[in-house]
């Protein structure tokens, strides 16, 4: 009886890919030669190929983080999309999450350690505590917990693939730079304009770390990227809409590949979703992917947004509503052409009792996954 070990190589592999993603854990812990195969480039984006139809998300539920995947094919209407946890850390309480290449960084609401960073490689189950510089991180009080910095921790990589964490606080113009390899923090003099304010809408794209930006002089948004090869901000981009300060302005990804932005102008009852076509440091391309006239019946006008990704085979978009006052998403939608409209209640799947506020869509690189026990220090 011939068994697993007599295949050829490229048959293990080929029916390995098809493994679900929830089951591939047992899989790696089978043998030696598996786990090695599941951190292999080419399983990698067979696998993640065969996966394509389900969308990965974090969903911070009771400060826990939890990887689901959200798959939006199962129904031809797109009433009930199906949703399952593939994992979840237990061990620590989480206050915000950024996600970069497959790996995410967790800035923990830890009383006694309140500025411990983490970073978690949901995919191959590992984590990476980083301390940040006491003297200065500053803290401030603030939200539902005592103290958190007062500048923000962003992550990307430079053009050698080597992962980086941006710290900047827009209070102090203060930026330091963390770099993975050395273990260590740098100060950097960065010059920014005093009449931008950088917004809380932020999201990697191949390395680089994109903003939504305010200039208050000329009372418009743009978008600013950070460039982790050079540690500088690049220059202003525009926006594919004129905004101000009271519209809502959301960013999100499609697939490490683009960048989607979603505008809802505060006095009109319409929303649109545009998709770059070409985006680099210094050019920005978009197309239009989707407008939602909220005039039509049964349609709904959106006060909170706080989250959505897109879906360009279905052609829809999953947004989310946002409960001010208890931080939660209590009301998710699917929005598509031709006025459609649903709304889904994700909050009765099993394994996640509320959605908070951070929702964003994972996409680990086809081509590589990255291993934390690479820059683990000696």
């Amino acid at each position: 009886m011939s068994t697993m070990s007599d295949l050829f190589p490229d048959l293990v592999e080929e029916i390995l890919s098809r493994v679900p993603i929830t089951s591939l854990k047992a899989v790696k812990l089978t043998c030696k030669q598996w786990n090695d195969l599941s951190k292999d480039s080419s399983f990698t984006k067979n696998h993640y190929g065969k996966e394509a139809k389900e969308i990965q998300v974090i969903m911070i539920c009771d400060l826990k983080a939890c990887l689901m995947s959200v798959n939006l094919h199962n129904h031809k209407d797109l009433a009930d999309p199906s949703i399952k946890q593939i994992g979840k850390l237990n061990q620590v309480e989480i206050d915000s999450v950024f996600h970069c290449d497959g790996l995410l960084l967790l800035l923990l609401c830890n009383p006694k350690d309140n500025s411990k960073l983490m970073v978690w490689n949901p995919y191959l189950g590992q984590t990476r505590w980083i301390q940040p510089r006491n003297n200065s991180h500053k803290h401030r009080p603030a939200g539902r917990f005592n103290h958190r910095p007062a500048g923000r921790f962003y992550m990307g990589y430079d053009s050698n693939n080597n992962h980086k964490i941006l710290w900047f606080s827009s209070m102090y113009r203060e930026y330091e730079i963390y770099d993975f390899k050395s273990d260590a923090w740098t100060v950097i003099d960065v010059n920014t304009d005093q009449d931008h304010i950088i917004d809380n809408q932020r999201v990697s794209l191949k390395g680089n770390v994109y903003f939504i930006a305010h200039d208050i002089l000329k009372e418009e948004a743009f978008l600013l990227s950070f460039d982790f090869t050079c540690e500088r901000f690049g220059p202003s981009l525009p926006l594919p809409f004129h905004c101000c300060h009271e519209d809502t302005v959301l960013l999100s990804t499609v697939r490490e590949e683009q960048l989607a932005v979603l505008f809802q102008k505060s006095d009109a009852y319409e929303m649109g979703i545009w998709i770059t076509t070409k985006i680099e440091l210094n050019i920005v391309l978009w197309s239009k992917f989707l407008k939602v006239d909220m005039t039509l019946p049964n349609s709904y006008w959106f006060e909170d947004l706080s989250f959505f990704l897109v879906d360009e085979k279905k052609k829809v978009a999953m947004v989310s509503e946002l409960d001010i006052e208890t931080c939660k998403n209590y009301k998710t939608y699917i929005l598509g052409e031709n006025g459609y409209y649903r709304e889904v209640d994700l909050r009765k799947s099993k394994g996640c009792v509320y959605l908070c506020v951070l929702m964003f869509q994972v996409w680990c690189k086809s081509s590589k996954v990255p291993v934390l026990a690479r820059c683990e220090r000696k």
